[in-house]
């Protein structure tokens, strides 16, 4: 038996040995700086900018998923799942413009993980680290942080992250390319085996139909073939589309949107007219950017839906001889309101229907692009790609629709022409007419005249 008098120091010797022990099997969790990104909470209090806060009516944002009996947040009694929602869903700036992710859409996102798993045709598990990255500034609109919202489901049901940019870096569109500048040198400076591997930039005026489909679905295999895939994008009839469209995280990114935000200050505005949007695709045909871009079809993910009735169409599964390859159709990954004017009511209307909806898959789907993805990689890989793998379209039809729109044209023009000639004519008759009246007023105060 030791001395009494070791007994206190081999207690702290004990004591030393153990705290050795645990600093060296403890893990951190990463480090995020205060502030950079600010996040978004499932607290009741939580707050986000007050745009976003409506009239006590009951058509907030917050009231209408936390109220509405229709929402597929009612579809279980909520449990809080366990995860790290501040690291599922980030906002950048001081506005916290990103809608309430509650607790019933957090068990929603759990239950539909549970439904793709059982229905979706294809696997549902994300392969790569992926994210998604949008922008929404200004006052708030409602099918804007709706579109949102979409995103962030997707990302709770697959474990991945949406990112939100909600201030203004710079002017106009450009601040879409300052974000994901932004974005890749963050993820640039994490260690490789933790940063994201690619992203999906998504328009706020686009909505994620399906949330079985994992991002990863889309992306090339890993396979030293396709090292060079920087860019995965669509064209639509004006050319390149940057509404949605997916980017690999590196060095290369860096200094292609570098060089994407600068090329505004060297270049005639009038080459640039889609902003952005056209300075991605001229610098796309410089020789740096040979074979780093894929060309995939329309609607892998950037479906436009139909001008006329696309609810209906869309919900009952209708497949009309008119609705053009790139309308949206269930089984589709998003629909993209580009350009239609009417967007905020109509994309109210498709949010409401996706909401009810709820997994397609679980019904009858028009549109499984599985198969087609793989045949897309397969014949890059051979170097055997035609207009069909790349628009989705085969070139009969493309000549077909080509040879329909040709002739709209030149109806529209044919219109246009008639309507200027008769308003010419209409010009003409009046001015006639205006001389007759002038002529007779004329020759009235000469009759006056003669009788004075």
């Amino acid at each position: 038996m030791p001395p009494i008098t070791l007994l206190p120091k081999l207690v702290i010797v004990t004591l030393f040995l153990a705290a050795c022990y645990q600093v060296s099997t403890y893990q951190p969790v990463p480090y995020i700086k205060q502030g950079l990104p600010s996040v978004l909470t499932d607290q009741n209090n939580s707050q986000w900018f007050s745009d976003a806060i409506k009239a006590p009516h009951g058509d907030s944002i917050d009231d209408e998923y936390d109220d509405d009996p229709s929402s597929p947040a009612h579809s279980k009694k909520p449990t809080i799942p366990e995860r790290d929602y501040s690291r599922t869903h980030i906002s950048y700036g001081q506005t916290q413009c990103m809608p309430h992710f509650n607790a019933q859409w957090k068990q929603a996102a759990l239950d539909r993980n549970a439904s793709c798993t059982q229905h979706a045709p294809f696997p549902t598990q994300e392969t790569r680290r992926v994210g998604f990255a949008s922008i929404t500034t200004g006052a708030s609109v409602e099918s804007y942080q709706r579109a949102i919202l979409t995103q962030m489901f997707h990302a709770a049901v697959h474990d991945t992250s949406a990112h939100v940019l909600c201030e203004s870096l710079t002017s106009g569109m450009w601040n879409k390319i300052a974000f994901l500048l932004h974005l890749v040198m963050t993820e640039l400076l994490k260690p490789a085996s933790q940063r994201l591997e690619w992203m999906m930039w998504i328009d706020r005026d686009a909505i994620v139909l399906d949330a079985c489909r994992p991002l990863s679905s889309f992306l090339p295999p890993q396979d030293p073939a396709f090292d060079k895939i920087e860019l995965i994008v669509n064209e639509d009839n004006y050319g390149l589309n940057a509404g949605v469209f997916l980017f690999k995280v590196s060095t290369w990114m860096v200094d292609y949107l570098s060089d994407v935000l600068a090329i505004r200050h060297y270049r005639n505005p009038d080459t640039l007219p889609f902003a952005e949007q056209s300075g991605m695709a001229a610098l796309m045909q410089e020789e740096n950017a040979k074979g780093r871009f894929a060309k995939v079809p329309w609607y892998w993910f950037n479906a436009y839906p139909d001008e006329e009735a696309s609810v209906e169409k869309y919900r009952q599964n209708l497949e009309p001889e008119d609705l053009e390859f790139f309308r949206a159709r269930k089984g589709d990954f998003i629909a993209h309101f580009a350009g239609d004017v009417d967007r905020v009511v109509r994309m109210g209307q498709w949010e409401d229907m996706v909401e009810e909806e709820g997994n397609v898959w679980a019904g009858e789907t028009k549109r499984d692009i599985t198969s087609a993805v793989e045949q897309y990689w397969q014949a890059w890989r051979s170097g055997t790609l035609t207009m069909k793998h790349m628009t989705g379209e085969d070139e009969e039809a493309a000549a077909l629709r080509k040879e329909k729109e040709a002739e709209m044209r030149a109806k529209k023009e044919e219109e246009e022409k008639q309507e200027k000639e008769k308003e010419e004519k209409e010009r003409k008759e009046k001015e006639k007419e205006e001389e007759e009246r002038e002529k007779e007023k004329q020759k009235e105060e000469v009759r006056q005249d003669l009788d004075r």
